[in-house]
């Protein structure tokens, strides 16, 4: 039977495999190739559900981590208490089975049925045979195939190394410990990325529907006439014949400035079912100011 203060040695086993990874891939470098990965899955998200072309955007990587953030926050936490809490639970389950022999077997067939359920149910999911009533909440999927995978692992290692005395060498319980890790990590990653799509979808939702709230008023002048036609825009030709700018273009709000391109869209941009993001350049053949718009305007409903 395996000593049970071999096996208390789980955190040091997580803080070596750290330590190892840290030689591999450096913290800082693993952390910002994350926010951005995020930011950029969010970002993306938003302005396509906008009709903007994202090829046509460019992003800094402070905005990148400020989209992020609120997305990774929430799982990275979770993760990382379940990663400390790890040790303490399977040192009181070794404990347990060390005093209570008889309850090996029934430890074992407790976690390999919560094991194959969880992956069940997570089949399920993945395959959308889940009941249109109860739609599983986003982080279903990856909660029950980690959650199902690391209770099977863990089951075997238990069952191997109480019952049959099986002696696992330092190296090996790394590489165990090290996919146990994994099995949580990798569910982890894939529910920020679900939920990095499902906020700028969100973004994009509150955008459409609260245009005044969430952007500002501008006015466009042009050196040349740009045939702005969409739902709520104005063109205006200025009295004076000298003027740098001579046509104006009210009805616009700024959606963003990116690349040397401003993004703006039409007052009725999200009711207008033909209304698309318009992209004008940066050069100096256009000058925007930003307006308070005192009266929502009144856009009439239409299908999109």
């Amino acid at each position: 039977m395996a000593n049970a203060g071999d096996d208390d040695r789980l955190g040091q086993d997580i803080a070596r495999v750290g330590r190892i990874i840290a030689q591999i891939v450096a913290p800082t470098t693993f952390i910002a190739s994350l926010l951005m990965y995020i930011g950029n899955i969010r970002l993306n998200t938003m302005y396509t559900e906008l009709g903007v072309n994202t090829s046509m955007l460019s992003f800094t990587f402070q905005e990148y981590v400020m989209r992020s953030v609120q997305v990774a926050d929430e799982p990275l936490a979770v993760a990382l208490i379940v990663l400390l809490l790890a040790p303490f639970v399977h040192g009181m389950l070794i404990r347990f089975i060390t005093w209570h022999r008889a309850a090996l077997t029934r430890t074992v067939w407790v976690l390999v049925t919560l094991g194959a359920v969880s992956l069940v149910v997570a089949l399920v999911a993945i395959a959308d045979h889940w009941p249109r009533s109860s739609n599983p909440p986003p982080f279903a999927k990856p909660l029950f195939l980690s959650l199902g995978a690391i209770l099977l692992v863990y089951s075997l290692y238990l069952y191997a190394t109480l019952s049959s005395g099986l002696v696992i060498s330092s190296a090996g319980q790394i590489v165990q410990r090290t996919a146990l890790v994994a099995l949580l990590l990798l569910p982890t990653l894939w529910y920020m990325d679900d939920r990095a799509r499902t906020m700028g979808k969100a973004d994009a939702k509150a955008i459409r529907e609260q245009p005044e709230q969430k952007l500002v008023a501008v006015v466009v002048y042009a050196q040349q006439r740009l045939n702005l036609y969409a739902p709520g825009i104005k063109e205006a030709s200025l009295r004076d014949p000298n003027a740098e700018f001579p046509y104006q273009y009210t009805g616009l709000r700024l959606l963003i400035e990116s690349n040397q391109q401003y993004f703006v869209v039409p007052y009725c941009w999200g009711t207008a079912p033909d209304a698309r993001a318009i992209a004008l350049p940066t050069d100096g053949s256009i000058r925007l100011e930003t307006v308070k718009v005192a009266k929502k305007p009144s856009c009439s409903r239409g299908r999109r």
